[in-house]
């Protein structure tokens, strides 16, 4: 029988070691990798595409919500989420969560886990989880923090208050982002990732590697061929969909009104 091939993602080396060594005695499961941050996990998950990810919810770059949120529920692997503390965040997976392991854990609840894995997997049902990972960041959405609102920007000598709904789409530009409301453009010193993670989803979405566009300004949807397509902007401008992140679009398409 084909191993089941597995993801460790812990910015703690001492979790990563722990979960990995666990998991190679297992005869059924293959370690196919292990990350430090939301970030490298987010390329392996693209690149490896394991059938189960350990994913810890506290990390630098991009937290486990925020994996979750650029992989999008959709293309998820099966997910055990990890956590050292939260009390929101241990009621949330109990309701929404395949399952979860609570540091420090045993060797017994790490196998009981990995029991509930197994049958899950068995059962080929991937459907099912999809709308517990999407109600888990609804829910990840209720009780976290508040989503940013306004963002304070400093230039030459000046200091701007941007209101996000002001925001059309951004950019990637080297360490900034550039933030285009209207004609002007405005930078800001951060990555397109961490910034997703500080943006309503229901507002903001990754459309392509260096692009997140407020969803209030998409006017039309256009097929390029070859999986790509083109988003037209109520103002007229036209932004690349990566096939890559046409889930993530995909996703806010299904969410309700």
């Amino acid at each position: 029988m084909r191993k089941i091939r597995a993801l460790v993602v812990d910015d703690e080396k001492p979790s990563r070691a722990r979960l990995s060594k666990l998991l190679k005695r297992e005869d059924d499961i293959e370690v196919v990798g292990a990350a430090a941050n939301g970030r490298d996990a987010v390329e392996m998950i693209r690149e490896l595409s394991p059938d189960l990810i350990y994913l810890d919810v506290h990390m630098p770059l991009l937290d486990g919500f925020g994996v979750v949120r650029e992989i999008t529920p959709a293309r998820m692997p099966c997910t055990v989420f990890v956590t050292a503390y939260d009390e929101f965040a241990l009621q949330a997976f109990e309701n929404h969560a395949l399952d979860y392991l609570l540091k420090p854990y045993s060797d017994e609840r790490f196998r009981s886990a990995l029991e509930h894995v197994r049958r899950y997997l068995q059962a080929n049902d991937q459907t099912s989880l999809r709308p517990k990972l999407s109600d888990l960041l609804a829910a990840a959405t209720t009780g976290g923090e508040d989503w940013l609102e306004r963002l304070v920007l400093k230039s030459s000598g000046r200091v701007l208050f941007l209101p996000v709904d002001d925001i059309d789409w951004i950019e990637a530009a080297g360490v900034y982002v550039r933030f285009h409301t209207g004609s002007k453009g405005h930078l800001y010193r951060s990555s397109i990732a961490q910034l997703l993670t500080k943006l309503n989803p229901k507002q903001f979405v990754r459309i392509h590697r260096s692009t997140i566009v407020n969803t209030s300004r998409i006017k039309e949807l256009h097929t390029r061929g070859h999986g790509d397509y083109t988003l037209l902007l109520k103002d007229g401008t036209e932004l690349v969909l990566s096939r890559v992140f046409r889930g993530a679009v995909e996703e806010w398409l299904r969410q309700p009104l």
